[in-house]
């Protein structure tokens, strides 16, 4: 399947409380489905509809949704809770660092798991001996035999990289992409034929949307270890990883411009939301035993 490039036709950009919506515009292959690329993202709702609804609480949400951060810090284990979908807008949270602790509460478990299973691959290939299952050559997009290619695909993207990132491109929770279709990473289609979220102001192409939060997430982590626009960030994550580190996700934001139309800064912004949330701390977070 061909890899194709699409532009995004514009960008907004708003910074109240360290809450960016960034339209991206990177390139992505995904395995299972036709090239789709991230959209802009739409504004909210207005911010005097939300206040119109009563607030509520992260238990409100899901009753175990309080779990400490600092818990998850300590033990290096995210609890096994998982929220197909937001059915209600975050923006209800009165407290501003309340409703992101919130929103990394409902992803972290996600990432955990998706990063956990990535993990259990490469420790595969690692002690194969160089007998790889052809299905993983396959699954990441390389030649066969190309053991030290596959290891540069099979690997964890840090936690602090999956948050940060759907954190801008989904305003923390509160576009319409996020809230309909589960689409945290502003990801999109050309094909006729895919389900998808017609954009209000935009023709062409349909937003897609997937079966819960966790396809979402999936699909970035796939596009990030496989598509050739993040070669320089795979390459950098095996730099680390040399070095005898643990990936991790400051130092691999400068490698995401082709992510989005103002290269320049988006860098900056991931960076901005990463130091401000302390997002480096769940580096390596693994999914809990039930």
């Amino acid at each position: 399947m061909p890899i194709r490039t699409f532009a995004i036709r514009r960008h907004h950009l708003a910074a109240a409380a360290v809450l960016v919506v960034v339209g991206a515009a990177f390139f992505m292959r995904l395995h299972d489905g036709p090239p789709m690329v991230p959209v802009e993202q739409l504004p909210p709702r207005a911010e005097n509809e939300v206040a119109a609804l009563p607030p509520i609480r992260p238990t409100d949400v899901h009753p175990k949704l309080g779990y400490p951060l600092d818990d998850v810090v300590a033990s290096k284990a995210a609890p096994p809770i998982f929220i197909e979908r937001l059915r209600v807008d975050l923006s209800r949270i009165p407290d501003i660092d309340e409703k992101k602790e919130t929103f990394f509460r409902i992803l972290l478990p996600y990432v955990a798991r998706e990063n956990d299973h990535i993990r259990t691959e490469r420790q595969r290939i690692e002690s194969s001996g160089g007998d790889v299952p052809l299905a993983l050559y396959e699954k990441y997009d390389v030649e066969p035999g190309d053991i030290e290619g596959l290891l540069s695909r099979v690997d964890v993207v840090p936690a602090s990289l999956v948050l940060a990132q759907a954190a801008l491109e989904s305003g923390w929770g509160s576009s319409r992409f996020a809230l309909q279709g589960n689409n945290f990473f502003g990801m999109r289609t050309y094909d006729d034929d895919r389900h998808g979220m017609k954009p209000k102001e935009a023709d062409g192409f349909k937003v897609m949307t997937f079966k819960d939060i966790g396809h979402s997430v999936r699909a970035y982590i796939r596009t990030i270890n496989t598509h050739g626009a993040y070669a320089s960030l795979r390459k950098a994550r095996a730099g680390q990883r040399a070095a005898g580190l643990l990936p991790s996700g400051h130092p691999l934001t400068k490698f995401l411009t082709a992510y989005s139309e103002i290269p320049e800064k988006y860098g900056a912004l991931l960076r901005g939301v990463i130091k401000a949330a302390g997002l480096e701390r769940f580096d390596g977070v693994r999914l809990a035993d039930n």
